[in-house]
């Protein structure tokens, strides 16, 4: 190999690496919002952007864009989105985004300002769009929009956690037959019949903390109640796992549902643990 061709090929190769590298800095870029919010009179500077697609499901994606930063943990939960609005720590809207297919004439948003948390709609023929790219991860736009109780101006881009966007769907005995199913009917059982203890085997630190407050605000006789009622309720064992109906898997997190009930699960390094789990 000559000098000039081992010189060539350190080039290409240097260029390719920094190739890479420029595309995994744009796939992580933070976001960067310029903007305002104006609503009943007073105005808002619009400092901070984050995107989140709920897991499994791909009907929504949340775009906050606020006077202040929000935490991760918050945006991807509405109630404690609205709790830290009720405790004046940030201002701002959310926009509510059909990341599949947009329709550039009828968006929700909810407004955070303070002592309101109104949901109201963009709609018609004033929303204007110079952007709107939801793709590779990113979201970028560019709106106006005006009407007689406020009015946006934002241009924004930013990175959307949360859903892959693929998801696999499972019915029947797959749903039933799954790892996930199995958990959630372990943790079922043990919470029902034997106490949040036992139950925490399988369950998130997050779920088990949640249910220790529960207790400590119940009481013991309360939660016996409530392990009564939900024996009485709910069916045992094989009948209880052909009442699962279908499961969402979405990378490392899961959606099963019940006819009764619906739990969401995330994969850990112990393996699947339920994290939510809600009544119908």
């Amino acid at each position: 190999m000559t000098l000039h061709t081992s010189h060539r090929r350190l080039a290409v190769c240097l260029s390719i690496f920094l190739a890479v590298l420029s595309m995994n800095a744009a796939a992580i870029d933070p976001g960067t919002v310029k903007g305002q919010l104006t609503y009943k009179g007073k105005v808002y500077t619009l400092k901070h952007v984050y995107a989140w697609q709920p897991y499994a499901q791909t009907e929504e994606l949340w775009v906050y864009l606020t006077d202040a930063e929000l935490p991760a943990a918050a945006a991807q939960s509405m109630g404690t989105a609205n709790q830290l609005a009720n405790e004046n720590r940030f201002r701002g809207l959310q926009l509510r985004i059909n990341p599949v297919q947009p329709n550039l004439k009828s968006i929700t948003a909810v407004i955070y300002t303070p002592g309101s948390r109104p949901t109201v709609g963009i709609s018609g023929t004033e929303p204007r769009w110079q952007r709107l790219l939801v793709a590779n991860n990113r979201v970028v736009g560019n709106l106006q929009y005006k009407s007689p109780d406020w009015s946006l101006e934002a241009e924004f881009s930013a990175p959307v956690f949360g859903s892959t966007g693929k998801m696999q769907t499972l019915s029947g005995a797959q749903a039933q037959q799954s790892p996930q199913a199995a958990v959630f009917l372990a943790y079922e059982k043990a919470l029902n019949w034997e106490g949040i203890d036992a139950a925490g085997a399988y369950m998130t630190p997050e779920k088990l903390a949640e249910w220790k407050a529960d207790l400590k605000q119940v009481g013991a006789d309360g939660f016996k109640e409530f392990q009564t009622k939900m024996r009485k309720s709910t069916a045992q064992g094989e009948a209880r796992r052909k009442q699962i109906e279908k499961l969402v898997v979405d990378g490392d997190y899961a959606v099963l549902e019940t006819k009764s009930h619906a739990a969401q699960l995330v994969k850990t390094k112990d393996g699947w643990k339920v994290a939510q789990h809600y009544g119908n």
